[in-house]
């Protein structure tokens, strides 16, 4: 027995989010690339870098450079980066603006780099508000998958995305399925990638975390 959770439709496609009777949450969509997380906290690319050299644009963070600083350029961009006193973005060492995920490894700091899971190293999933409010159980950190052309990888629900948008994978998911992974021209727009997760089953290192 399926029961649908609801439905997504954007960019020219829907993605029916089903939930099958034993719990797994289902849904094919296109793959978006998020960087969030990647913060060079295992010598890895971070991100975003004040001299906009990270593998993501700062536009596409809503920030931007003026008289040779970063600032916030949308008011959402507060809510993706660690800001410093003066409410515009930290900048950390080697240049790097530390962006977060919604998940927060236990026991750090919410102004630690280290503290977010990283898309760089760490293959994720991203999940719309639909999924979290609508499942039954608890999806902050439980176990997923992402199947896509024959390959699967294994991955943990680190981060939740827009409302009017289903599709979303970390760079390193993105890597492991052999779709193209640079935030910045990266992803496929083909709704064939099958997304799988499972509430209340906590992903291998992780720990589940009540939204």
């Amino acid at each position: 027995m399926t029961r649908l959770l609801g439905t997504i439709a954007a960019e020219g496609f829907t993605s029916a989010i089903q939930e099958d009777e034993d719990g797994r949450v289902h849904f094919m969509a296109d793959a978006d690339i998020d960087a969030d997380g990647a913060n060079g906290q295992h010598g890895a690319m971070p991100a975003y870098k004040a001299d906009d050299t990270g593998s993501e644009f700062l536009a596409n963070g809503g920030m931007a450079i003026v008289g040779g600083r970063v600032i916030c350029a949308k008011p959402w961009a507060r809510s993706i980066v660690i800001l410093g006193a003066d409410n515009q973005p930290r900048v950390f060492p080697g240049g790097v603006i530390a962006s977060m995920t919604w998940y927060r490894h236990p026991g750090k700091a919410a102004d630690d780099p280290a503290a977010y899971v990283d898309s760089e190293t760490v293959p994720y999933i991203v999940v719309p508000p639909l999924v979290v409010q609508r499942t039954t159980g608890i999806v902050r950190g439980c176990k997923a998958r992402a199947s896509f052309n024959g390959r699967s990888v294994d991955c943990v629900v680190a981060d939740r995305g827009p409302t009017k948008k289903a599709g979303e994978l970390s760079i390193a998911a993105a890597r492991a399925l052999g779709i193209p992974p640079s935030p910045r021209n990266g992803g496929i727009s083909i709704p064939e990638v099958l997304y799988e997760l499972w509430p209340d089953l906590a992903a291998p290192g992780y720990v589940l975390q009540p939204a």
